[in-house]
C-alpha cells in the first residue's frame, strides 16, 4: 500500500471515531486528534492512544494503565484495520468495548 492510501484510511477510520464522540459528555470521555494520534482520555485518568504507524502500515493502540496494546494492518478485502496477531480483532470493535468498560458508553460507528 502506498502513504497516500494508508494516510487517507487512516484519517477515514480516525473521523468515523471522532464522529462518534460528538454526542458523548466530555465529562464522561473525551476525543482528541492531534499530530497524527487520536487520544481518548477518561475520568480516571485513563487514556487509550491510537497512533499512526506509517513505516509498517499500521494504526497501534495502546491504554497502558491496563496493560494493552494492539497493532492494526488494513485488510483491504475485508475494509477494515483487524490486529495482526490474527485474532480476529477488528479496530473499531476493539476502540467501542474499551469505552464501554472504561465509561459504560455505547458507541455507534
Amino acid at each position: 500500500m502506498e502513504e497516500k492510501e494508508y494516510r487517507e484510511l487512516v484519517s477515514r477510520e480516525f473521523k468515523k471515531i471522532e464522529k462518534a464522540f460528538d454526542d458523548v459528555d466530555p465529562d464522561r470521555a473525551e476525543f482528541d486528534l492531534a499530530q497524527g494520534a487520536a487520544t481518548i482520555v477518561f475520568p480516571d485518568g485513563m487514556k487509550l492512544i491510537l497512533s499512526q504507524q506509517p513505516s509498517v502500515r499500521q494504526i497501534w493502540v495502546a491504554a497502558a494503565t491496563k496493560g494493552v496494546a494492539h497493532h492494526f494492518g488494513y485488510d483491504a478485502t475485508a475494509e477494515k484495520w483487524m490486529d495482526d496477531k490474527g485474532k480476529g480483532i477488528e479496530l473499531l470493535a476493539f476502540v467501542g468495548e474499551m469505552v464501554r468498560d472504561a465509561a459504560g458508553i455505547a458507541l455507534t460507528f
